[in-house]
Formats: structure tokens, C-alpha cells, sequence
């Protein structure tokens, strides 16, 4: 009976030995510890350690859709239209001995069904591409494609009544600044940007090749309470003719004062806010470009006209505002409004214009919003040269012109 045990045990014992060799010898390899994804909580929600680097990375990205009512130019152009975006783009932030160096990139792909215009200058187009932002940053240093310095950035519309009077028409623009960091909520940037984005136009003129870019300087603070910034800017006007006193160059310049105040005393998220422009020869800072088309009717504008041998500047100036209410967590309201006037080239042709928004928004959850918004704009005056008839003839349709605008929109964010 020993015996029998004594063979038994061998025989186990060899055949565990024979599975262990047999193992090693197919090659398995032992388990090794999953490599998970490691954030960046320094830069806010979304960044994560690119793999292999120091540096983090947080892809961007959005959908956006909207349904928009407004009234016709003539009979042959859409009185409501469908517009679809896609976004898509990249914040990479890398930490160095030096400040931050951070690579920024946003644009979308846009299909608009719609024949004929909207308000505010801004024409319909069948499919485009937009390249929002582009830039880099290092320490203070901003080079590239961004939000201009004239800008304050503190309204929330859908529609942007300061398309036409209110603030800069300009969204986007290529820039080199330097931002100073002074301490206690304060700081200050100056900047040269493209001239040509800010060029509106010569009445009677053109414009030549720029020599100068436009000089743009800002003053800010921003505190617990809300926040205000001084903006100023200098543009360039040189027309190709050199007839009269006009062979050197005049310059334009625009300043604006804005302030935005936090009403936490109301809700979380609650703000007012405001802000006033003047310009003199640099039209586009008040929100004016080269055309915008109200009811039935096309206003054109311009930096500076020829009155005789002579160039005149446009003057303009507008006021913007809105309140921002949280009515609750997830319902944003809002309630806007700008007045503008701006008087072009030429006799009896000073124009006002003015608008009213209203919106609602309601934010179901974290980057999701379904909206609506409706305004009333109108305009007043110009001259024949300066607001022409669009789908009638001229006389029969009135300088004095409004239109309704409804917008529905639903946005995605990640």
C-alpha cells in the first residue's frame, strides 16, 4: 500500500512539473498593470495627460442647430432658413519654466439653407468653412487667430443684436499682443491687428494697400462683484487716390467703455451688463460693417468718404446692454437691447438704429441647451446713397424700416 502511495505521489508530482514546463514554454507572460488615463484638474474638467508628455490636452467639440424666421428682402428671397454647424478643435497646455505655453484651435463647417439675406449684413451662404481661433500663448504673449482685445465678450445672444450698432462687428481677427498681469484683478494688453479685417469702406473710394495695422489697447479688472475693461483702438484710412490734400494717410481710432456686474443677490449666475463705443474713422468697432439689410432695405456705411478733394470720417456711437437672470439652475433669461447712430458720408444721411431681444434657454444638463430667442430691430434715415431699396423700386419703399427676428436653436458642447 506504500508503494501505491508512494507512486501516486511521484506521478502527481511529475506531471505538475510537466505542466510548469510546458507553460514556460508557450511563452505566457504574467499580467501587467493597466495604464489608465490620468487628468489635468489644474486646467479644468475634460484636460488629460497626453501619454508620454508633460502636457495636456482637451478636445473640443459642438453641434449646432437653429431654425431662424425673419422677413424677407424681396419675393424672392427666404423669410425663414435652417443652419446647421459643426465645431470641432484642441486646447493643449504645456507648463514651463517660462509660463504657460498653450496651442489653441477652433472651427466649424456650416450648412445654411436660405436664398437671399438676414439682418445685420450677414449673408446667407449655401456651406462654408469658419476658423474661429487659432492662436498660441506663452507667458503673456498671444500670436494668432482670437476674440479681437476691443472686445468684452460678456453677452450670451443667440442672434447678437450688436451686429448692427452695439459692439465690434468684428468676431474674430489675426492678432500679435502682450498681456500684462498687474496684480489684484487688474491687467492690461496691447496689440496690433489685422488692418484689413477692420477695413469697412471709402465712399466713392477705394481702399488702398495698408501700411499700418491697427494698434488696439485694453485696461481690465475683473473681481468678485463683475468686472470692467477700457478698450481704445487706431485705424488706418488710405485711399488709393492721391488727388487734393488726401495723398497721406488719415487715421481713424474707436474707444469703449465696458462694465459687467454680478447679481448673485438674485441667483447664482445672474449679471447686468453694458458697454458704449465711440469711432471716428474706424466704423466696425461700433458695430457697423459695410452693408446691413432691415426690412426691405440695404444701409451701407463706410470708415470715410471724399467730399470734394477731401476725405471725411464717419462718426458713430452705440450703446449695448442686457440682463441675464437664472431663474433657475437650469432656466437662463435674458432681456437685450442696443442703440446706435452712425452718420456716413454725404448730406442728410445720418442713420439710428436700434433693437430689442428677448431669450430663454433652458440647460437640462452639463453642455446641452435648447433656446429661443426673438427680437425687433429697426433703422432710421439715410440718405438714396446711403439705404437703398432691396426688391422694390426706388420710392416705394420707405427709409424707415423693422423687422422681426425669431430664433429656435439647440447646442451640444463637449
Amino acid at each position: 500500500m506504500k508503494l501505491v502511495k508512494s507512486l501516486l505521489l511521484g506521478s502527481a508530482a511529475g506531471l505538475v512539473a510537466v505542466a510548469g514546463a510546458s507553460a514556460a514554454d508557450l511563452g505566457v507572460k504574467k499580467p501587467t498593470a493597466v495604464e489608465y488615463v490620468k487628468t489635468c484638474p489644474q486646467y479644468g474638467a475634460g484636460f488629460f495627460v497626453v501619454p508620454g508628455t508633460t502636457s495636456c490636452l482637451k478636445l473640443i467639440g459642438r453641434i449646432r442647430v437653429e431654425a431662424i424666421q425673419n422677413i424677407p428682402l424681396a419675393r424672392t428671397s427666404d423669410s425663414n432658413s435652417f443652419r446647421v454647424r459643426g465645431y470641432v478643435g484642441y486646447d493643449h497646455r504645456t507648463a514651463t519654466e517660462y509660463g504657460l505655453l498653450r496651442t489653441y484651435l477652433r472651427g466649424y463647417l456650416q450648412r445654411q439653407n436660405e436664398v437671399g439675406g438676414a439682418i445685420g449684413g450677414v449673408n446667407a451662404t449655401a456651406a462654408n468653412a469658419v476658423l474661429e481661433y487659432a492662436f498660441i500663448q506663452f507667458g503673456g504673449l498671444t500670436v494668432g487667430r482670437i476674440t479681437p482685445v476691443f472686445e468684452h465678450g460678456y453677452s450670451n445672444l443667440f442672434n447678437g443684436s450688436g451686429s448692427f450698432g452695439g459692439h465690434s462687428d468684428i468676431s474674430y481677427v489675426n492678432s500679435f499682443g502682450y498681456t500684462f498681469q498687474f496684480g489684484g484683478g487688474f491687467s492690461g494688453t496691447i496689440a496690433v491687428d489685422s488692418a484689413r479685417e477692420r477695413q469697412v469702406a471709402i465712399r466713392l473710394g477705394t481702399y488702398a494697400g495698408q501700411t499700418m495695422p491697427d494698434i488696439v489697447g485694453s485696461l481690465d479688472y475683473a473681481g468678485s462683484w463683475g468686472a470692467v475693461k477700457l478698450a481704445g483702438a487706431i485705424h488706418q484710412i488710405r485711399a488709393q487716390s492721391t488727388a487734393g490734400d488726401i495723398a497721406s494717410s488719415k487715421y481713424g481710432f474707436a474707444i469703449g467703455l465696458n462694465t459687467k456686474i454680478n447679481l448673485p443677490m438674485i441667483s447664482a449666475g445672474s449679471n447686468i451688463w453694458g458697454n458704449v463705443t465711440y469711432s471716428d474713422g474706424a466704423t466696425s468697432y461700433s458695430g457697423f460693417g459695410s452693408s446691413a439689410n432691415i426690412g426691405r432695405r440695404t444701409y451701407n456705411f463706410d470708415d470715410a468718404g471724399f467730399a470734394g478733394s477731401s476725405l471725411r470720417t464717419t462718426k458713430a456711437w452705440a450703446l449695448h446692454g442686457g440682463l441675464e437672470i437664472f431663474a433657475a439652475p437650469t432656466i437662463r433669461l435674458g432681456v437685450y437691447g442696443s442703440y446706435a447712430n452712425i452718420d456716413p458720408t454725404g448730406a442728410a444721411n445720418t442713420i439710428t438704429t436700434g433693437s430689442v431681444w428677448g431669450q430663454a434657454a433652458w440647460l437640462p444638463t452639463s453642455g446641452f441647451l435648447i433656446g429661443a430667442e426673438v427680437g425687433y430691430v429697426y433703422a432710421r434715415g439715410g440718405a438714396s446713397a446711403n439705404s437703398v431699396p432691396t426688391g422694390g423700386a426706388p420710392g416705394t419703399v420707405s427709409r424707415s424700416q423693422n423687422q422681426w427676428v425669431g430664433r429656435v436653436r439647440f447646442q451640444r458642447d463637449f
